[in-house]
């Protein structure tokens, strides 16, 4: 938590909330005017809402951000009430968290693990969602690859700071620019244990059901999935799915590519707040 906090000094003027319901308490960092569209940021496994450092003033400028420190993960965030057991626990408490602030429907972007969350809330409850950018998304559109399930045994196992740090320089592919995520994501790892259920591949006949607008944002160096794979299943699947690969980019797309990352969500937002009533 002191690096958390560190982080967010780097943060353009922000408030906490602390959303409670049925499994416990949501923090939410809140930034931005709130007259701008409201965006729904979801972080990716052991990395809190201090990981959305590279894109947060340009956010806050544009949108109402509420980013979420996913509850069942290191953070602000306290499941001291029912237990997380299943993908609908994980949607019912964003749901909750949601109501708790006021929200109807926003624009929603989430990365790695945020993505599956994302895209889990989405075909649960599609009113509730504008747009839906996934980043680098865990199985959504593709399945984990054997060899990162493979690498992420021995840190889980043994999460001491030499394995954790292995893994995750090894996901970064050599990219620069991610050091305090990896700081972040190393301590949270050594100082907390995930309980909740890891994230199981969205049902392909869910996602063909998505008719809001949806980007994906592929890392063309991930080693979480294979990029090729993703686009070709969202091709089969929904063919209304934007995929866009980017280049230069391991699974650390916000901390390698932020100015892309940006772009692509100002302009689905931008496009969708002119026509808010069509369907893709």
């Amino acid at each position: 938590m002191n690096h958390y906090e560190h982080m967010l000094h780097d943060w353009p003027s922000h408030q906490r909330e602390l959303i409670a319901h049925r499994y416990g308490r949501t923090g939410v960092l809140v930034a931005g005017n709130v007259e701008s569209p409201p965006l729904v940021l979801l972080h990716g496994r052991y990395t809190p809402s201090p990981s959305w450092t590279p894109l947060i003033h340009d956010l806050a400028s544009r949108y109402r951000v509420y980013a979420i420190d996913t509850i069942g993960e290191p953070g602000l965030s306290v499941n001291d009430g029912v237990r997380l057991r299943s993908d609908g626990d994980y949607t019912a408490s964003l749901v909750s968290t949601l109501d708790g602030l006021g929200l109807g429907a926003a624009h929603v972007c989430g990365y790695s693990f945020g993505g599956w969350l994302a895209a889990g809330l989405t075909v649960a409850h599609p009113s509730r969602v504008r747009s839906l950018t996934l980043l680098d998304p865990a199985q959504v559109f593709a399945p984990f690859r054997l060899r990162w399930i493979l690498h992420c045994i021995r840190p889980y196992l043994f999460p001491t700071e030499q394995n954790i740090n292995r893994l995750f320089r090894w996901a970064g592919q050599g990219a620069p620019g991610h050091d305090d995520i990896i700081e972040l994501a190393t301590l949270a790892m050594r100082s907390f244990r995930i309980k909740a259920p890891e994230a199981s591949l969205v049902p392909k006949v869910q996602l063909r059901e998505l008719d809001m607008p949806v980007q994906q944002l592929i890392a063309v160096q991930s080693v979480v999935h294979s990029p090729e794979r993703a686009q070709r299943r969202a091709e089969r699947i929904n063919l209304a799915v934007k995929t866009l690969l980017v280049e230069d980019s391991s699974h650390f797309i916000i901390h390698n590519q932020p100015t892309q990352v940006l772009q692509a969500l100002d302009d689905l937002i931008t496009a969708t707040e002119q026509c808010p009533v069509n369907r893709l």
